[in-house]
């Protein structure tokens, strides 16, 4: 199993306010690369409004993983995700396929449909439009990679045509992965190269989503790959990683709580007994679905969720723009190459 790590590029200034935070970035993919990792993650989030919670906005992944790969040797990025929907699939494969030819093998194009009303408003598109958007992108760009032409129907969300690959172009084009944590999600993941799962749902959850993946998988004869991504926080003992990461990620799944459809009564029993945000506690965030503990309790949840979703590969967000930081995150980077990789290592490509 591959280890790799969701990163940011923002933190906060002495007063508060969000500062992008490139020197860091870049140190921890840095590190990470000495260390062993496979490839880092980052996303994008395009609204502003009062459904974005406190993220650490960046407007375009790809530019961002294109920024990383300048800057380092051997390691892979990845956006994760670009959200399809909201552009023009001609220039998702343009910008996507000149990374590739900048950067061959390091790259990987992770989209997704988004689910933020935010995201959405800015470029004037409706939220519902989301999944048929998402559909179309995702033909239009297996088309171009098969060296076929893409027209698009005249009733659809663009038009003209995706026209093939240049044929004097030889360098190919990077992988495409899909992160979705809803049954129309991994649908759609069927139709790319690999899913990537997100960090909300809890692994019963993700059980489910898994066995739908590979079920419309089989229905297309393609192999199904996983990428599982948790919010994590390793340290000597179990109640360390917890004091360490339990106020940031408290934080961020009220936020989660607040947009809704982060959770459901049929995998969080206990909803039906929350009534706001405020109301939801570590108990209930924490079992069964963040990575978090000493080395030993890795190792011991990483075999179980190994033999339960079948993970190519996990990806694990150390670090976050208002807390755990930078020093904590490349702690545990050093850590986890330590005392975590080495009990995975065997069947690694």
């Amino acid at each position: 199993m591959k280890f790799s790590f969701s990163t940011t590029v923002v933190t906060l200034d002495d007063d508060g306010n969000r500062r992008w935070d490139l020197d860091g970035y870049l140190e921890e993919a840095r590190v990470a690369e000495e260390l062993g990792f496979e490839m880092a993650y980052k996303g994008e989030r395009r609204g502003h409004g009062p459904h974005s919670g406190r993220h650490g906005v960046v407007n375009n992944a790809q530019l961002i993983a294109m920024y990383g790969l300048a800057n380092t040797q051997r390691l892979g990025f990845s956006t994760g995700v670009v959200l399809l929907p909201l552009y023009h699939p001609v220039q998702v494969i343009q910008d996507a396929r000149m990374i590739h030819s900048f950067y061959p093998g390091r790259y990987r194009l992770v989209v997704g449909a988004g689910y933020q009303k935010d995201d959405f408003d800015v470029f004037g598109v409706d939220l519902s439009e989301r999944v048929k958007r998402m559909r179309v992108g995702l033909e239009a760009i297996n088309a171009y990679r098969e060296g076929r032409s893409y027209e698009f129907e005249a009733d659809g969300p663009w038009s003209g045509t995706v026209p093939p690959p240049d044929p004097a172009m030889t360098h190919g084009f990077p992988e495409v992965w899909v992160g979705g944590w809803s049954e129309a999600g991994v649908k759609l993941a069927a139709l790319g190269d690999g899913w990537e799962t997100g960090p909300i749902r809890s692994m019963s959850h993700i059980k489910h989503l898994a066995d739908i993946y590979r079920e419309e998988c089989a229905k297309l004869g393609k192999k199904p790959r996983i990428a599982l991504l948790r919010e994590a926080c390793i340290a000597d003992t179990d109640d360390e990683a917890k004091q360490i990461l339990g106020p940031a990620i408290l934080d961020y799944h009220r936020i989660y709580y607040q947009r809704g459809n982060a959770y459901s009564p049929k995998w969080e029993p206990w909803l039906d007994q929350v009534s706001s945000a405020d109301e939801l506690t570590l108990d209930h965030i924490l079992p069964n679905r963040v990575l978090y503990g000493s080395p030993a309790t890795w190792r011991e949840r990483l075999e179980e969720w190994q033999e339960l979703i079948q993970p190519e590969e996990i990806i694990v967000r150390l670090r976050y723009f208002h807390g755990p930081g930078l020093d904590v995150a490349l702690d545990a980077m050093r850590l986890i190459s330590a005392e975590v990789m080495p009990a995975f290592s065997k069947g690694v490509s």
